[in-house]
């Protein structure tokens, strides 16, 4: 009999054990991380985050007692400019740089200045090498010239490599508008290879 008490003892004791494990590994697997997934950005609507960025300057205004800052003016040029085409080609050019101490008159200059931009300025930059591109040629620079201005021919920017510079972004400041006249231009004629004048 005492026989018998042992092994019932025993045999209650071995599914104690075995229900503690599978207890263990159900809570083992709800203790897993959870990750943050994003959703994959598609696309950049120009007017959708311009609105969107408005409204949050907006809404900062009516919350604060403070004044906060003005938002950044959406100018036309910087010393550097990245240029997507509609053929989602990338290209990047240069401005001479200069120091502008006073921005009176800027709220009133709605028309892009004429630059006498050629095809040769604009430099074709390949899709898989734009984040290494744009480090080397902006951050590399003091903190007041690190500021890029983002072109596009189109509305709705579709580039798959500018939206992964997007997410990555490291250049402190960089505004998004759409091209200038002289900009298609331009573009029209170094994607055309005809002669320019």
């Amino acid at each position: 009999m005492g026989f018998f008490y042992i092994f019932i003892l025993n045999h209650l004791n071995t599914k104690r054990i075995v229900i503690g494990i599978f207890i263990c590994l159900l809570f083992a697997n709800c203790n897993k991380k959870t990750e943050n997934i994003t959703p994959k950005r598609d696309s950049y609507i120009i007017s959708f985050e311009d609105k969107k960025l408005q409204n949050y300057y907006d809404s900062i205004d009516k919350k604060s007692k403070i004044k906060p800052p003005p938002p950044p003016h959406k100018g036309f040029y910087a010393e550097h400019q990245l240029i997507i085409d509609k053929n989602n080609n990338l290209f990047f050019y240069q401005n001479k740089y200069f120091i502008n101490f006073c921005s009176f008159g800027q709220e009133y200059d709605t028309l892009p200045h004429f630059k006498d931009l050629h095809p040769k300025d604009f430099i074709k930059i390949p899709q898989k090498s734009l984040n290494d591109f744009l480090t080397e040629n902006i951050l590399s620079k003091e903190k007041n010239r690190q500021i890029l201005i983002i072109a596009s021919q189109k509305y709705t920017i579709k580039n798959s490599a500018f939206l992964k510079f997007l997410k990555n972004n490291k250049t402190p400041t960089s505004l998004i508008r759409r091209t200038t006249q002289e900009e298609d231009t331009v573009l029209y004629y170094k994607n055309n290879e005809k002669y320019y004048f």
